[in-house]
């Protein structure tokens, strides 16, 4: 019953959401670069809250010439756009172990990187979020599961002066600027 009730209640939800469709430039994988629109399904509540759901399955709808075109996720290099915040969004292909879809790239330094990962929940339809740090071949998940602090101090042993920082990360109420400083003072 439980089940039923969420299905009716996501489906309702999708139902009402709004659309809205952003210009953004697509790069192949054959470095065929292609600006087109792709059509976002925004918030019930906010209007210009995206739903990153639309980059992250394993086809890609596109607009081109007003027609809705399906591109397999794995023929994508990148995407980038400017969403409904006015917030700059890069979004790359980056298979992942369970998925082989699009990541959001949060930071892209020399030495680490930071990519967020966007899959549905499926009980209830809500976005969930997976943040993985990957300095040279080394993977580090984030979550509220693990000590963060210690899988970061972990990660930036070879810079032992930013373990005060690290310890000033509250990652339950993580503020996205906050990992993106420390990340930057690691590449400095």
């Amino acid at each position: 019953m439980k089940r039923l009730f969420g299905l009716l209640v996501f489906i309702y939800a999708i139902g009402f959401a709004q659309k809205s469709e952003i210009d953004s430039k697509i790069t192949f994988n054959d470095n065929r670069i292609l600006n087109a629109k792709i059509p976002f399904i925004t918030n019930l509540f906010d209007k210009n809250q995206i739903d990153e759901i639309t980059l992250a399955d394993k086809n890609i709808k596109i607009l081109e010439n007003g027609k809705k075109i399906k591109y397999s996720a794995s023929e994508i290099k990148k995407i980038e756009f400017t969403d409904l915040k006015s917030k700059p969004r890069v979004f790359i292909y980056f298979p992942l172990e369970s998925s082989k879809t699009l990541v959001e790239l949060f930071y892209d330094g020399q030495k680490i990187k930071w990519l967020k990962a966007y899959r549905r929940h499926g009980y209830d339809g809500s976005t969930l979020t997976l943040d993985i740090l990957y300095k040279g071949e080394v993977r580090q998940p984030m979550s509220l599961f693990v000590n963060n602090r210690k899988k970061l101090k972990e990660l930036m042993a070879d810079k032992p002066e930013l373990e005060p920082l690290i310890e000033n990360i509250n990652y339950n109420r993580l503020k996205e600027q906050d990992l993106i400083d420390l990340l930057k003072k690691y590449d400095e």
